[in-house]
């Protein structure tokens, strides 16, 4: 669903979904990730073809999420490195990582990523920043943001006596 006044989407997982939701780009990005930059070396792991791998790095760069960075002049060929747009989807591409390694390979991770200073394999955790507590997804709930009018015009307009919308079957709230 788009926003009447900007066209935009409204809600920011589709948003985020327009620019890196699909295959391809998600696989690209753990690519960049783990330092492959050249073209020629993503086509080689991935086993895209060349037009599809053009098109998604295209996709990438036009959102600011990867940039080409000139490696050689004669002919010009590129790297391809994250922004820190690109750096900031580190999360989200490690909680698809640590879902895969529970539910796709029962929990046998086929990659352990470590923090690389003393090695410890990294946990995913969400935390709240006021009480440093963990939050499971059963105990997250939504509101307006700052795009949506403030809570008291959409409590007068809905007569609603809360500001958060509750999933009915877990309780979260996306």
């Amino acid at each position: 669903m788009k926003t009447a006044t900007t066209g935009q989407p409204s809600c920011s997982i589709q948003a985020t979904l327009d620019i890196v939701g699909d295959r391809w780009t998600l696989l690209i990005l753990r690519d960049l990730f783990r330092g492959v930059r050249r073209f020629s070396a993503m086509q080689h792991d991935l086993g895209i073809a060349r037009n599809m791998l053009a098109d998604r790095l295209s996709r990438l760069t036009d959102a600011g999420v990867a940039a080409k960075v000139p490696y050689q002049h004669r002919p010009v060929r590129y790297d391809y490195v994250l922004t820190p747009k690109g750096l900031d989807l580190s999360n989200s591409l490690l909680a698809l990582m640590a879902w895969g390694d529970r539910w796709c390979h029962d929990g046998d991770a086929p990659t352990v990523l470590v923090h690389a200073d003393c090695g410890t394999p990294l946990e995913i955790a969400t935390r709240c920043p006021e009480c440093d507590e963990p939050v499971t997804p059963t105990r997250i709930r939504s509101r307006a943001g700052h795009s949506e009018p403030p809570a008291s015009d959409v409590l007068a307009a809905a007569g609603a006596a809360r500001t958060f919308q509750q999933h009915p079957t877990n309780g979260g709230a996306l």
